[in-house]
């Protein structure tokens, strides 16, 4: 069954910011509609909309890698604010470039879209795009 819509978000971010790819995995097959999308702004390298449970699955799971050299570090929910139909989430984190050794400080505003229970689409509001789409 699936959760409130604020827990789901919740659930997402934290399991996100613990690098733990199973319970990113779980809370996407239980809470995101099979045609579940992530858009971010198309002026960054990832940019565009991606459509699919099991492909954010995979890109969501890859980030979560404490490992990784690139890409979202130190992530954290500083706020989720919401009802049954709209969730918005503030996360800040370091965007790291390929060959940077740290991050540069980031954050955006995610609007989480929800129908009958289930994650319908996500659309991500960066304060910054042009730090993540240009190496500083």
């Amino acid at each position: 069954m699936p959760q409130r819509p604020i827990d789901t978000v919740t659930a997402f971010y934290t399991a996100l910011s613990e690098g733990r790819a199973d319970a990113i995995a779980s809370t996407i097959d239980e809470n995101f509609a099979d045609d579940a999308a992530m858009v971010w702004p198309p002026t960054l390298p990832h940019g565009g909309r991606v459509e699919g449970s099991r492909k954010l699955r995979a890109i969501f799971s890859a980030i979560a890698n404490p490992d990784a050299k690139t890409g979202a570090t130190n992530l954290r929910l500083v706020r989720a604010i919401g009802d049954e139909d709209d969730v918005v989430a503030w996360i800040t984190f370091d965007w790291k470039h390929p060959g940077e050794d740290t991050g540069t400080p980031n954050s955006a505003l995610e609007l989480w879209k929800f129908s009958d229970g289930v994650v319908r689409s996500i659309h991500a509001y960066y304060w910054d795009a042009a730090s993540i789409a240009q190496p500083g």
